[in-house]
């Protein structure tokens, strides 16, 4: 599916903006200034992700897209161009049901970097069902 949106990595000071849209959709992310804030507009928020910096490594997190908006591509548009402005590989939580959407993303199953195992392990101990995918570089 051809999907034809605005998708751009939100300056620093427009991190209120991701913020209000997590609230609004009921998100669990928060994003800070010192992630990579990305955002589709069209021409307001419709979906956004973040890639945290956790001691060397890329976490893709908080990946949400607007209930309105979704299963028409957008997370898909997202992903791909937030993945080919990486540099090094990107790891992520993905929930169990989504996992073969991420697959299709080209994200397969792996073991964690050290620096990030704990907060997997935290949000498992929430009962949270997810795995832990890695995009490689």
């Amino acid at each position: 599916m051809r999907v034809d949106v605005h998708i751009v990595q939100l300056n620093v000071i427009s991190t209120p903006l991701i913020n209000k849209f997590y609230k609004q959709h009921r998100g669990r992310g928060r994003a800070i200034k010192q992630d990579q804030n990305w955002v589709v507009k069209d021409p307001d928020i419709i979906a956004a992700c973040r890639v945290q910096h956790i001691e060397g490594v890329l976490l893709l997190s908080s990946v949400l897209v607007a209930p309105k908006h979704r299963s028409k591509g957008i997370a898909r548009a997202l992903l791909t161009q937030v993945f080919a402005q990486q540099n090094a590989a990107v790891y992520t939580f993905a929930y169990r049901h989504l996992y073969e959407f991420y697959q299709q993303m080209g994200l397969c199953e792996c073991t964690l970097p050290s620096q990030l195992q704990p907060y997997f392990d935290s949000y498992v101990a929430q009962k949270r069902d997810i795995v832990a995918m890695c995009l490689p570089k």
